[in-house]
């Protein structure tokens, strides 16, 4: 005897396994009814029109909202700054690299300055260096008790 493999039903974006029963089918068809949003907010977020409305009219706005928003797009498009000064702001990198190698550009960039701090980090001054520098100050009685070990007169 053949194994036989279940039929599948695709309804309102449910997946159910039909030899599982219709009720399985209708628990899920509910739980996705109490789920649906109201027609309140479905109006307030423009998917349906007001039922004071004709369906055209609403149609309508809609098409003049789509059309102020292209409007408003190909206006900012036209006035958007030149490449010069993007890179004038700091938006771009001035970079003769092709587009394609400007991300790998900026990470080798960015890998050269963790290694120079990192270098500059492991070579750094300790305290008594600065000390003796006179770049870190110390007070009197500590500096008198360094010179009497060390031995230098400054």
């Amino acid at each position: 005897m053949l194994k036989q493999e279940p039929a599948v039903c695709v309804f309102m974006c449910v997946v159910c396994d039909i030899t599982r029963g219709p009720q399985t089918l209708l628990a899920v068809l509910q739980l996705k009814l109490q789920q649906r949003r109201t027609r309140e907010e479905l109006v307030s977020q423009g998917i349906m029109p007001p039922l004071k409305s004709s369906a055209s009219f609403h149609e309508q706005r809609r098409s003049l909202e789509r059309a102020r928003t292209e409007d408003y797009l190909k206006r900012k498009i036209r006035s958007r700054p030149e490449r010069s000064e993007l890179i004038r702001m700091h938006i771009l990198q001035e970079t003769l690299a092709e587009p394609s190698l400007q991300a790998k550009q900026l990470q080798l960039k960015r890998a050269r300055l963790a290694d120079n701090l990192n270098d500059k980090i492991a070579h750094r001054p300790g305290p008594m260096e600065l000390i003796h520098k006179n770049i870190l100050p110390v007070h009197s009685s500590i500096r008198q008790a360094m010179i009497g070990k060390t031995g230098h007169h400054r």
